[in-house]
């Protein structure tokens, strides 16, 4: 009986021991499996998905995200929490901007990752050079995608717009007609002043003081009373007044 209590007792120990070895194998497995680890790729991906959540294409366009190369050498990161991802200091949502990914505890580090935002579109482009004082027909214009970014000024995604409209200066072939290369009425230059309402049109020369395509608003000077008035494009070399 003795023996036998013995060998019981010897045996339940043996289990404890067992079952408290186990209990600490799954704890450590529990925290290694806790800790999640980044490499330069996965790094990437995160200020790629950040900045594509939040960005928005142009009308009848497209957005493209591209994260910069991080150096494949650098050592995974380690973080027992997934990592706060947010614009750095100052950065915003253009063209270029940085995203700052940080681990917050024991790990306790930053990275900042360069990401380039494209966004395209389809607008009026040169089919072939053109020359100052050229006059735009619909045969030298073609449409193209565009980085929008690139632009500097107002582009066309209507041709209508720009036919009839003379050249400022050289645009070279595939590049984005905008505003300020092009006008219906052009500064200095001569313009005929239409004066008009129902029943009656007056017509005067007169002279461009801005610059301007169809539809906009420009100042010209009346070549007899030197007097300035504010017209509408309506044509080449034309503005009207409404009377």
């Amino acid at each position: 009986m003795i023996v036998r209590k013995s060998r019981l007792i010897s045996s339940i120990f043996f289990v404890g021991i067992l079952f408290s070895a186990n209990s600490i194998a799954k704890v450590g497995t529990g925290e290694t499996k806790d800790n999640l680890r980044f490499n330069y790729k996965a790094l990437q991906e995160l200020a790629h998905n950040y900045v594509e959540q939040r960005v928005s294409a142009p009308d009848n366009g497209r957005v493209e995200v591209v994260a910069n190369n991080l150096d494949p050498r650098m050592a995974p990161k380690i973080c027992s929490q997934p990592p706060k991802v947010g614009l750095a200091t100052n950065a915003n949502l253009d063209s270029y901007t940085t995203i700052e990914i940080e681990c917050v505890g024991k790990a306790n580090w930053r990275t900042y990752v360069p990401v380039r935002i494209y966004r395209y579109k389809n607008v009026v482009t040169a089919a072939s050079p053109m020359a100052p004082g050229q006059m735009i027909s619909e045969s030298d214009l073609v449409f193209s995608e565009v980085d929008l970014n690139r632009v500097r000024s107002n582009v066309f995604t209507d041709m209508a717009a720009l036919v009839g409209a003379r050249i400022k200066k050289r645009i070279a072939a595939g590049q984005a007609i905008s505003a300020s290369d092009t006008c219906l009425v052009c500064e200095g230059q001569s313009v005929t002043i239409v004066a008009q309402d129902k029943t009656l049109r007056i017509t005067a020369a007169g002279r461009a003081l801005a610059d301007g395509l169809k539809g906009e608003s420009v100042v010209v000077e009346n070549a007899r009373s030197n007097k300035s008035i504010q017209a509408v494009v309506t044509g080449l070399n034309e503005v009207t007044v409404n009377l």
